[in-house]
Parts: C-alpha cells; structure tokens; sequence
C-alpha cells in the first residue's frame, strides 16, 4: 500500500462514524468502508471499534455496492457474535498477557485474519458476478435491436416488393397494410421496452462501469444509437399523427 493511500485510509479510519457503510471517493481510487463496533473485557468502555475498508480503482454501480454492503455487515456479524474475538486485535501486546489470553489472542488473530481472507476474495467473486451480469443485459439488449431490425428489414423488403409488382391501389393493398402495421408494433415495442433500458446502460458506460476498447463493441455502440435516433424520430411522427386523428 502507498504512502498517500496509508494517509488517506488512516484519515478516514479516525472519523468517527455510527455504524454504517459509507464511501469516501478520490480522484484515483475510492474507500467502501463499513464501520461498526464489537464488545471488548479489555477495552475503555468495553467497546472496539472496528472498519473494515476495501480499496477499489475503478467504477462500481449502486448493485455492485449493494453487494458489497451485505458482504460487509455479514462480517460484521460474525465479528459481533464472537465474544472472544476482540482478543485478536491485541496481537502487537501479547506480551502483557498471560498464557491462557496469549493463546486466545493469537487464535482469533488468525481467525480475524481468515476471514478477512473470506471477506476479500467474495468480494471481488461478488463483483465479477455483478459485472458480467452487466455485461450480459447489454449483450441481450444489442441482440434484442439486431432481431427487432431483422424484422422491420423483412417488411420493408415485402413492401418494396408489392410496391413493384402490384398494379392495384397501393393504399387498399392488404400487404402493404400488413407490413406496415408490423413496423409500428415492432417501433412500439422497441419504443416501450428498450429505450429505457438502453438508456441507462448508456449512463454506465459514459461513468465508465461498462467501457471496453474492443472494436466490434464500439460500433455495436454506434449502430445502436443510430438506430435509438431513428426510433424516436419514428415514435414522435407517429404520436403526432394519432394526436391529430
């Protein structure tokens, strides 16, 4: 750990704080930090106060922390129901103690350690889940926009057709009729159900949760807001026309 984190994390440690999560945020990094308290024989007061901190580098979203929280306070739990684990703080004056608290001292030393371990390591499992679940939302919702175009590419392609072959009154062409209705459902629908959701994936990727350099994302990115565009434009037309009937 560098010196300017060490500064930085003992300025935060010494706040005092009621129990709680709570994020500190710098222009490189950000603390996650649950701080909570835990009875203690030896302490003034006989309370510990105690803040678990994890460092993070990048972007994390409000489920990410969410999950993080749940980790922390069951941490916290643990720690709170174990009446002896206070002792394992106290490892640097074990040799004040007699044998018997020397013993319990370094066996909840290494308790507190393993499950800071635990805690670490589901952490960053918590995380990566969160992540590709991200991931997974914005790959179904791009899959989502190539079918819909897909579709709306068939009709309009059938349009074309009976607009080339058809020698009756194209307004009275049950076909075309079709095709079109199927366009401003298959609008609708996009309108309705994918915008929003499109919209906030957008707001992640511009706070940089879900950036990624790969080429084939970005014009993924790119063919989808063109096509967003596209759709409002269709959208407003359209309620306009129904405000005027």
């Amino acid at each position: 750990m560098g010196e300017e984190i060490s500064d930085r994390l003992y300025d935060v440690m010494t706040q005092q704080q009621e129990e709680e999560f709570f994020i500190q945020s710098f222009e490189e990094f950000k603390f996650l930090n649950y701080y909570f308290q835990i009875s203690s024989d030896w302490a003034r007061g006989s309370r510990e106060m105690v803040m678990v901190s994890i460092i993070i580098y990048h972007q994390i979203t409000p489920e990410i922390e969410e999950s993080i929280t749940s980790i922390f306070r069951k941490f916290a739990e643990m720690m709170q129901s174990n009446k002896d684990i206070y002792t394992g703080f106290y490892i640097n004056d074990i040799k004040n103690y007699d044998e018997t608290e020397k013993e319990k001292i370094k066996k909840n030393e290494q308790l507190i350690k393993d499950e800071i371990r635990e805690l670490y390591w589901g952490t960053i499992e918590e995380t990566r889940k969160k992540l590709e679940e991200q991931k997974l939302t914005q790959l179904e919702n791009d899959r989502y926009v190539f079918e819909s175009l897909e579709e709306m590419s068939k009709e309009l392609k059938i349009i074309n057709e009976e607009i080339k072959s058809s020698d009756s009154n194209l307004k009275t062409n049950l076909i075309i009729k079709y095709s079109i209705s199927n366009l401003k459902n298959i609008i609708k629908d996009l309108n309705e159900g994918f915008i929003e959701k499109m919209t906030i994936i957008d707001i992640e990727e511009e706070n940089g949760l879900l950036a990624s350099n790969d080429e084939s994302e970005i014009e993924i990115q790119e063919r989808k807001n063109e096509l967003l565009k596209i759709l409002k434009e269709e959208v407003s037309e359209e309620e306009e026309e129904e405000e005027k009937e």
